[in-house]
């Protein structure tokens, strides 16, 4: 595929990049730095994050205050080995990072914003093979807050999922010193090197050796049925539901493993649906998003919150006397309520509001030291497909 334009890019969905900016509600989108700028700036950004470095996370064009980057394809992405689909925590770390870069260009200078709130919805599921593309923009500055919406997707026309994204600003008092300024020196010095071959900012490039995929054979042949069959059906004990975790792709790369709630089972003892089950994630490096407290990546906090969930809902349509059903996830909405520090263990345990036929709906609620003390919230509803076949 050759080089296109961001209205080809998209096909059928609108660029976020190609919208007017509202004045009234963004006064000062791109601050004190031209586009070119502004994309060496979050390139440095988006490699200052352990978590978005280590995935190769690349910003490909600026339009304050929208930003465009791309996720290359990479095999740790899966969530679902039997079906081969990318994890949907991945593309919710994956908007938390669009709408924090985003941010960052809607303001007069830049200042640390941690992310308040986020909310996804799901329209299909990321497939194997293809980098991910996503855009997100600034709707509204305020003195408190940054509103942000997203959108994500791997084949032009097809959008897996939106976002919308709230963001606390701290202000210059409470941004850490230095930020700032190596922000905007990175930017310039960046800019300045090489303003003769600098990309400009209405372009998208295409992967090398792009995979050209028929993305309705590959959605029908991912359906997997009979593996879905038995990777729901045979999770019966503690130690098969631990290796289930395992066996998840992104879920190993985060850390997250399971922990009982209070005495652990044998390995061979029965884990019924009722059973309760904590999950766990362990202070890793790569797990950071901000290095100067350091604390968790506010989308690989929430990637683990919606895997924990979503296993819970396995365990509850495993029993022998529920018909067999996979869980789709339609929406996810996290409440960030306190700072995950990236050098602790952090804890998440669900609980099914509401299980229907069809629908099933999850809390899930995320803890370090106390859990009294949450440091997030987070609520998703599934809908149950059923394994034919």
């Amino acid at each position: 595929m050759s080089t296109t334009s961001l209205a080809e890019a998209t096909d059928s969905h609108q660029s976020l990049l190609t919208l007017a900016v509202n004045l009234h509600d963004v006064p000062c989108a791109g601050g004190e730095l031209e586009d070119a700028a502004w994309q060496h700036a979050l390139s440095r950004f988006v490699d200052f994050i352990p978590h978005t470095q280590r995935l190769g996370v690349t910003v490909e064009a600026v339009r304050a205050p929208a930003v465009r980057m791309q996720l290359p394809w990479q095999s740790a992405l899966i969530g679902d080995p039997h079906r081969r689909l990318v994890h949907g925590g991945v593309l919710t770390m994956f908007a938390d990072t669009l709408c924090g870069g985003a941010v960052l260009t809607g303001l007069p200078m830049p200042e640390v914003c941690p992310t308040l709130d986020l909310r996804l919805d799901h329209y299909r599921p990321g497939i194997e093979g293809l980098p991910l593309y996503g855009e997100a923009r600034v709707l509204r500055v305020t003195e408190s807050m940054v509103f942000t919406e997203a959108q994500i997707w791997q084949q032009p026309g097809r959008l897996l999922c939106r976002a919308i994204g709230n963001f606390v600003r701290l202000g210059e008092r409470n941004t850490p010193s230095g930020f700032v300024e190596a922000l905007l020196a990175a930017a310039r010095t960046s800019a300045a090197a090489s303003s003769s071959t600098a990309p400009t900012s209405n372009a998208t490039h295409a992967p090398s050796g792009e995979i050209v995929v028929n993305t309705s054979d590959i959605e029908q042949n991912a359906r997997g049925l009979l593996s879905a069959r038995r990777f729901v059906e045979e999770q019966r004990t503690h130690a098969q539901l631990a290796a289930l975790l395992a066996s998840l792709p992104y879920a190993k790369a985060i850390g997250l493993g399971l922990c009982a709630l209070e005495e652990p089972p044998t390995a061979e003892t029965e884990l019924l649906p009722d059973h309760a089950v904590r999950y766990e994630m362990a202070a890793m490096p790569d797990n950071i998003g901000n290095p100067l407290l350091p604390a968790v990546h506010g989308g690989v906090l929430a990637a683990a919150m919606e895997t924990a969930a979503t296993l819970e809902v396995l365990r509850r349509y495993s029993d022998a006397g529920q018909e067999a059903r996979l869980p789709k996830l339609i929406d996810f909405s996290i409440d960030y309520l306190a700072t995950a520090r990236g050098d602790s263990t952090t804890r998440i345990e669900c609980e099914v509001i509401r299980a229907g036929r069809r629908m099933v709906n999850v809390r899930a609620s995320a803890w370090q030291r106390s859990l009294g003390r949450l440091v997030a919230s987070a609520r998703m509803h599934f809908v149950l497909e059923t394994l034919e076949g």
